[in-house]
């Protein structure tokens, strides 16, 4: 008897241990079958047998972009990120809580395209490396406050917290969705061929969170960052422009390495990933990363 109860208390365990997965956040999936869909993932994901892995989790001091991405030190991790956004939606519908900010249709979208005269993804990119960024402390008086394309655009130069008046300002996710918006708005790129990125990575020896665009062209992913033009210092008290930052192309980091310490969520208004546990409704393609990425 006690030999019976031994053998069935082993199965049992190794029947747990078969369906065991980790919470998504150590990036660790042991099998995709059994998943839990977190709270800001929708129940109709679907899961991948693979997922691309950004190559190591450890920091290097030399890991160093040139040039530099201003990225945002107050949001640290993917954690913080989740209990944010599900307090802080626009009410729509039909899309998760983090795509309602990828807004191409947007009248603000569309009339910034027309009034600045934008015609491809050059010339967005360029207007986009133009935008100053600006903390959230300092621009929201908090950790992390996400605004809409329409407000970054049509209200960040009227904030009474803007230390710039009259200019366009946010940090980097606000720069990322926007871009993303305007190269999807323009028709230069769909949904399918363009996403917005929110992870960690390391510049100028700082580790922290950050939000970008990749776009799809020829078969693969290629980074694209709206962070590398001028920002506001808070301790000189001014816009500091990095040195040939208007030289910089769309396509610049196709080649240069661009250095990611995480990836959380690929998303835009249409599809969505969570990269940590390989859940999405994205074509398969989105399942690969950019081989500039280390």
């Amino acid at each position: 008897m006690k030999r019976s109860i031994l053998f069935i208390f082993l199965i049992a365990i190794l029947m747990f241990s078969v369906y065991a997965v980790s919470d998504g956040d150590d990036g660790t999936v042991t099998s995709f079958s059994s998943v839990t869909p977190e709270e800001n993932v929708s129940d109709n994901m679907r899961a991948e047998d693979t997922i691309n892995a950004v190559p190591s989790n450890a920091l290097s001091e030399n890991s160093l972009m040139d040039p530099a991405p201003c990225i945002q030190q107050e949001m640290a991790d993917k954690k913080e990120l989740k209990d944010f956004l599900p307090a802080n939606p626009p009410e729509t519908t039909g899309v998760l809580r983090i795509q309602e900010y990828v807004t191409p249709y947007a009248d603000a979208v569309q009339d910034y395209l027309k009034d600045e005269d934008l015609d491809d993804a050059d010339e967005i990119y360029e207007t986009a490396v133009s935008w100053i960024w600006v903390s959230d402390t300092t621009l929201n008086y908090q950790p992390d406050g996400w605004l809409t394309p329409t407000e970054f655009l049509q209200d960040t130069p009227d904030f009474d917290s803007n230390p710039v008046p009259g200019e366009i300002v946010s940090d980097c996710t606000e720069q990322a969705n926007t871009l993303a918006s305007l190269l999807i708005g323009s028709g230069e790129y769909d949904e399918e061929t363009l996403r917005v990125v929110m992870g960690q990575v390391t510049s100028s020896n700082i580790n922290g969170g950050h939000a970008w665009v990749e776009v799809y062209e020829d078969g693969e992913w290629f980074p694209v960052d709206a962070t590398v033009g001028p920002y506001y210092d808070e301790d000189l008290e001014e816009v500091v422009y990095p040195d040939n930052y208007k030289d910089i192309d769309f396509d610049y980091f196709r080649d240069e390495k661009y250095s990611v310490v995480e990836l959380w969520y690929y998303y835009n208004n249409e599809y969505i990933i969570d990269v940590s546990s390989g859940t999405g409704d994205a074509p398969d393609y989105w399942y690969s990363i950019p081989s500039s990425y280390y």
